[in-house]
């Protein structure tokens, strides 16, 4: 029998160039590994140090290039990671929360002044958006409506 593997998400389908190697993935481990010989070189040809001797500084040349190639943090590119990572932790992305109380002169400012009687009609008509509760806590507490309510 005939079987063929989909994957279940075509848009995270990468082709493979190279064995199971994408092309980036491709291009990562040849930068690992030139990075990697020009280490080597360099502390051999200029040092004169020798290579076995030097293990550490080639392998940290060679390392951010094979994690660009495999590493994937929260399922992100690094290269898509780096930034966002980036941005979380050296800015101030904080969201300033304030109450929604207002003092009476500010209060006093937004109030609308006395409607007519036009105007009037049409709120009392279909829609809960329309009621502001501080219009009608005003109008009760100037027909004397509201002597046990809280004042403040």
């Amino acid at each position: 029998m005939l079987s063929v593997s989909v994957h279940k998400d075509i848009g995270e389908y990468t082709e493979k160039v190279v064995g199971k190697l994408s092309t980036r993935t491709l291009a990562c481990v040849a930068g690992g590994l030139l990075a990697a010989v020009g280490a080597a070189a360099y502390v051999y040809l200029v040092l004169h140090i020798d290579v076995s001797y030097a293990t550490l500084p080639v392998m940290a040349c060679s390392m951010p290039f094979w994690l660009a190639g495999f590493w994937r943090p929260k399922g992100m590119k690094v290269e898509e990671f780096i930034p966002l990572w980036w941005q979380h932790t050296f800015t101030d992305d904080r969201i300033e929360y304030r109450s929604g109380f207002l003092s009476e002169l500010e209060l006093a400012k937004t109030v609308a002044q006395k409607a007519d009687r036009k105007s009037k009609r049409k709120t009392k008509k279909k829609g809960a958006e329309l009621y502001v509760p501080t219009n009608a806590y005003r109008e009760e507490e100037s027909e004397g409506r509201t002597e046990g309510a809280c004042q403040g």
